[in-house]
Formats: structure tokens, C-alpha cells, sequence
């Protein structure tokens, strides 16, 4: 097309034959007429498939060589009438070598209306192979990283997955899509994801890498730790991209620290005194316990010397007894008992048991020693049995009922209580046959059973016959004992028979206003308050205890700083009357509760003009003809003779 002027003056373009072209080109080039002759062949194509120009020019492609009509398949695409063009990548196999060709074939038409077929032929062998490697060496690389048992995954700056290992997505349950859509952040507690983003903000060229340990939240609701190492992607100019993160399971080793950590603050706030010593005997470490054992104040007073050094009456040396440990089979370690020597001097009686620590190849490293005070625990083992004496002689009738409701022990206070019972069938029947013969307190059984099972314990005051139609008062209270795991061991009963002080109290509670004049007659220390806490009896002997006189304290509410001040090492035990069992139990040890009387036993600096004195303290509650409780008596009996009879009748123990 040429302009002239307004006008556009189209002229037959200049063509340039196609046999003019081929040479330069350095695509090998193949022209088939429609009766399958090739009447054009470029060089190129001859030199990729080792063929001369005048020998294939005219000739039918039906003539090539096998190996190229097998790779190319012209007549597929010579008679095909849906396609124009056509691209193929073929593969040809010669010798012992192969190439890859990126074919196109074209539908032509010539200058005299005749079709044909031109195929346009590019060797790609090299391109291919290094699409082939690339796609072997990604191959092995996704294999690679998909059987890590390490996590690695790609995160952008807000934590978005662009890519996560087979690993990761095992761990959280999800295949890869599903993973995409989510943060790291999601897996990790808020406080660790904080973390890792300061991390990421701090990331620089110069220092591209960070690690972490925090733990991921699994599926299952539990969580592991990981060791996570973090590594910044840039682009040419330095540009974040995202971040690379591998993580590696550190649960087992966090749980061994920690397990290490526990057991070695175990050692250090354990009661029981330990001490590590070397093979030859010299201690290495001890603990706390261990330090008020002997009474020193700091490690270095102890470390280094001889176990030799702390012990008496032993008959070898510590390093001769370890050594014969060491030679013998049993590697489970020995005991034996010693006498100790404190710091100042004092004599103890220990039990020790020293056993060996070993090294995975069973190797000896030292010995761990335990040291238990036996006199103490004589002392202990000694009152037990006072008390298991005291139960089966008590006063206050006792009784063990098992889960399944059958009496197994009762103690003869309880069997006298519950007469009616005949005799030799209490124990191994049920509570509640136990109970029939005492009708009014059958009845009640619902009840107690829902307060056992709601509270664990319950308690009532009775009133039914004996066994001579005698009025009978008892005071029974029930409470379940329970193990470690709360299973349920056992019910105990404790009934004191309360008739007689039912009687006194309610005469009590009638007599109301000669309280205080009874009061003052009693030799002993005694001194009432009502239900609202205000004193309204305070006799003799509790002003010569105090100094405190009646005026001072009845009518008033400040009973407890006028005792705190002058008797501050006296008990008050008509203030513990509303505490539960359980807080009783927890706050004061030392208190007895039988009946509905609180008892206990305390030593006192300054009685009666300045004696030092044990006495006996006991509080109990008034109550009136219905029940109702009105006030409460304390008494503090000095009970300084019977401590000094019992002790000179003791027999003296030999250790």
C-alpha cells in the first residue's frame, strides 16, 4: 500500500521464494507436496537427521528413513483436515544417541493452488535435558523434603503458608491445600507467634537466620515442642520475599529438662535429708534438709568431708562398706542404722540407705545416701500405738464401715452404747441391721446416706432407748475416708453416749442466771461466752490466770486480747465451733474434737504465779431443752503432775 494524497493505491507485494529463505534459517525445514513428493529440504533439516538435499528432493517422504517416520508421523498430520498448524515436541532415536525436536506442522498452499504439508522442524534436545534434569532434580528435592521427618515450610510476614512438607501436614492432620489457607500463627500459642514476628522484623541480609523453640497446638488437643531455625528469602535487590522455617521435635528432650529440672528441685526442697558422695565416701552434695539435719548452715561446711565424720557407733568405715557395694550383684542398695552427731554435739539415730548411680554402660559415679531420724520415727511408731490404745479405749464408741456398708471394727465403748445390738453380731452385718434395733435411728438412714454423699460426712444427736427402756441420747457423727485417687476406703463412726450431759446441759440452760456462781466455786480456770461471743461467766481462777478481772471481761467481746496479752501460749477453743472438720483438721492439728467438745493440750510459761505448766484445755457447747446451742465453756485444767507421773513410770527406750 502507497498514500497519494486522500487515496490508498494498493500494488502486488514483492515476494521472495521460500527456497531463498531456507538457508538462513536455523530451523530445519520441510516442504511436501499433496502426492507426497518433497519438493523443498533446507540444509538444516539434512544435517539434523543425516540426509543429503539431493537425494530426499523429490522423492516420497514415504522414502525417509524408518527411524524419522516413526519420530514424525507425517501422514497422521498430512491427511488430517481438522488443523491447520500443529505442534509436537518427537523424539528421535539413532546409534546410540537420541534428540528431541520441536515440530510444527503446517497445511500449505502453493502459488498453483496445489496443498502440501511444510514442516518446520527445531532441535530442542538441549532444552529438553535441562527440563528433564530440572524436573529429576525437582523430583528428588520434593522427595527429599517430603520424607523429612523434620516440618519445613514457606510463611509470608503475617505467617501465611505458601508451602508446607508432607510432615507438617501430617502433623496437622491436612493435605497441602488445606494447609495453604491457614498461618503459622494458628498452630502456636499467641505469646510464641509474638516472638517469631520480632524475630522476623529484626531479619537482615547480614543476619538472615533465627531459631525458636515454642509449642504447636496439634488436633488432638495435645501439643509438642519444636526447635524451629527460620531463614529470610530475599530477591536480587535485597527484598523480602518469605520466610523458610524447619522445625525439629524436641518434645522428648524438653520433657527430660523438665524431668531433670523436677527431680533436681525435688532433691533440693525434699524432706527427706540426701546426700551424694563419691566412691571413696567424701560427700559431694546434699540438700537443704540435709543442712537442718545436721544443723549447718551452707554447703561448704559439709562438702568434702567423710560420710566417717557425721556418723558414730559404726563398726567399718563408709568407703569400706561402698566398695564391698560395688562388688556386690545386687545393685539394688543397702541399709543399715547409725548414730549421728550434729554440729553441737547432739546424738541421733538414723537409718541410712545408700544405693549407687551408674552410667548408661553400667558404670558406677557415685552413691545417693538417704538419711531417715529413727528416733523420731520411733517416737511416732510409739504414739500410734498410744493412740490405736486409746481408741479401742476410749470413751467414745468407734466404728470402720466398709464401701459396702458391713461393720468391720467396732471398739467396746461402741458396742456398750449400741446394747441392743445382740452380742457377736455386730461385726461382719450390715450398718443397717445393726442399726434396726434402734428405731428412731433407722429412720434416718436416707438422710444419712445423702450427706455422705454429698459432703462425706454427717452428724446428729439421737434420742431412743437402751436395752433396759432407758432414755438414750448419742451423738453419732459419720465421715468417709477417701485415698490419694478418691476412692472411697471406708466410713468411720464415732457415737458418744451424751445422755447424762444432755441432762447437765439442758439443767444448765435452765439455770442460767447461777451459772456464774457455779462457776466461780470450780478450782480450775473456766470461763463462758455466750452464742454472740460476749463473756458471761469468768471465775476466780481465771482472773489469777490472767489478771483480768470479772469486771473487766463479762459483758465484753475482747476475751481473746485479754488472753492473747496476759496467757498468749493458751489455746481458745470455744472460737473453733464453726469451723468445718476439714479446716479443724488443717488449721489445728493438735485439737481433738469428740463428742461435740473440743480438746486439747498445751504448755504454758506462767500459771498461777509463774509456774511453767501443762495443762489440758477443753470447750464445749451449752445448749438449751430444744437443742439450740446458747454459748460455750472452756476449761484449762494444769495437768503438770500426771505429765511427771506418766513420765517417771515410762519405760525408758535404749537405743
Amino acid at each position: 500500500m502507497q498514500q497519494m494524497g486522500a487515496a490508498k493505491v494498493f500494488f502486488l507485494s514483492q515476494r521472495i521464494p521460500i527456497s531463498s529463505l531456507l538457508g538462513f534459517t536455523k530451523e530445519g525445514i520441510l516442504v511436501i507436496a499433496d502426492d507426497g513428493r518433497i519438493i523443498q529440504v533446507n540444509e538444516r533439516f539434512c544435517r539434523m537427521f543425516d540426509q543429503d538435499v539431493t537425494s530426499i528432493t523429490g522423492i516420497s517422504y514415504l522414502m525417509l528413513p524408518a527411524e524419522i517416520l516413526s519420530a514424525f508421523h507425517f501422514d497422521t498430520y498430512f491427511n488430517s483436515d481438522t488443523e491447520f498448524e500443529h505442534t509436537a515436541v518427537v523424539t528421535f532415536n539413532k546409534y546410540d544417541w537420541r534428540r528431541f525436536f520441536k515440530v510444527k506442522y503446517i497445511k500449505t498452499v502453493f502459488d498453483d493452488g496445489r496443498t502440501g504439508l511444510t514442516v518446520i522442524v527445531e532441535d530442542v534436545t538441549l532444552e529438553t535435558e535441562m527440563e528433564e534434569r530440572l524436573r529429576i532434580s525437582e523430583a528428588r528435592y520434593r522427595g527429599i523434603v517430603e520424607d523429612q521427618t523434620e516440618l519445613i515450610c514457606r510463611y509470608g510476614m503475617d505467617g501465611t503458608l505458601s508451602f508446607a512438607n508432607g510432615a507438617f501436614c501430617r502433623l496437622f492432620q491436612m493435605n497441602l491445600g488445606e494447609t495453604l489457607h491457614h498461618s503459622l500463627f494458628d498452630f502456636i500459642k499467641p505469646d510464641a507467634a509474638s516472638k517469631i514476628i520480632a524475630s522476623m522484623r529484626a531479619c537482615s541480609p547480614l543476619s538472615p537466620v533465627f531459631e525458636s523453640e515454642f509449642e504447636f497446638n496439634l488436633p488432638s488437643g495435645r501439643s509438642r515442642w519444636y526447635h524451629w531455625v527460620s531463614r529470610m528469602l530475599t530477591d536480587e535487590c535485597g527484598e523480602i520475599l518469605e520466610f523458610q522455617g524447619v522445625g525439629r521435635d524436641i518434645t522428648e528432650r524438653k520433657t527430660a529438662e523438665r524431668e531433670l529440672l523436677i527431680k533436681s528441685h525435688a532433691m533440693d526442697s525434699s524432706i527427706v535429708p540426701i546426700a551424694l558422695l563419691s566412691l571413696e565416701g567424701s560427700i559431694s552434695y546434699v540438700n537443704r534438709a540435709f543442712l537442718d539435719l545436721w544443723e549447718y548452715q551452707s554447703h561448704d561446711e559439709v562438702r568434702g568431708l567423710s560420710f566417717d565424720h557425721l556418723v558414730s557407733g559404726f563398726d567399718t568405715s563408709i568407703a569400706k562398706v561402698l566398695s564391698d557395694s560395688l562388688m556386690s550383684e545386687d545393685k539394688g542398695g543397702f541399709s543399715f542404722e547409725v548414730e549421728g552427731i550434729k554440729k553441737d554435739g547432739t546424738q541421733i539415730n538414723l537409718s541410712v540407705t545408700i544405693s549407687g548411680v551408674y552410667d548408661p554402660d553400667n558404670h558406677p559415679v557415685c552413691f545417693i545416701t538417704y538419711l531417715y531420724d529413727v528416733t523420731r520415727w520411733v517416737k511416732l511408731v510409739r504414739e500410734l500405738e498410744i493412740k490405736d490404745t486409746a481408741i479401742a479405749n476410749s470413751y467414745e464408741g468407734m466404728a470402720i464401715i466398709t464401701p459396702d456398708d458391713v461393720v468391720m471394727y467396732a471398739n467396746p465403748s461402741y458396742k456398750r452404747i449400741f446394747s441392743r445390738v445382740p452380742e457377736g453380731t455386730l461385726i461382719g452385718r450390715t450398718i443397717e441391721w445393726n442399726l434396726s434395733f434402734y428405731p428412731r435411728i433407722i429412720g434416718t438412714m436416707p438422710d444419712v446416706r445423702a450427706a455422705l454423699n454429698e459432703r462425706g460426712n454427717y452428724t446428729r444427736v439421737f434420742s431412743d432407748f437402751d436395752e433396759n427402756g432407758a432414755p438414750l441420747v448419742v451423738q453419732v457423727h459419720l465421715s468417709r475416708v477417701f485415698d490419694r485417687s478418691g476412692i472411697h476406703l471406708c466410713t468411720l463412726i464415732s457415737a458418744l453416749d451424751i445422755t447424762s450431759q444432755r441432762s447437765m446441759e439442758e439443767s444448765l440452760a435452765l439455770m442460767i442466771n447461777q451459772l456464774e456462781g457455779t462457776v466461780d466455786q470450780m478450782g480450775d480456770p473456766t470461763f463462758i461466752v455466750s452464742s454472740d461471743q460476749m463473756v458471761v461467766a469468768w471465775n476466780d481462777a481465771m482472773e489469777t490466770l490472767t489478771g483480768h478481772s470479772k469486771r473487766e471481761a463479762i459483758g465484753t467481746r475482747n476475751y481473746q486480747d485479754l488472753l492473747n496479752k496476759s496467757v498468749p501460749s493458751l489455746p481458745i477453743l470455744v472460737d473453733l465451733f464453726d469451723l468445718t472438720p476439714k479446716e479443724l483438721i488443717q488449721v489445728f492439728p493438735k485439737v481433738s474434737k469428740v463428742g461435740n467438745s473440743f480438746y486439747t493440750e498445751a504448755f504454758i510459761q506462767t500459771f498461777h504465779g509463774g509456774d511453767r505448766t501443762y495443762v489440758w484445755v477443753k470447750a464445749s457447747p451449752i445448749s438449751d431443752a430444744e437443742g439450740r446451742v446458747i454459748g460455750h465453756i472452756q476449761t484449762i485444767k494444769n495437768m503438770t503432775n500426771w505429765k511427771r507421773a506418766v513420765e517417771s513410770v515410762a519405760p525408758k527406750t535404749v537405743t
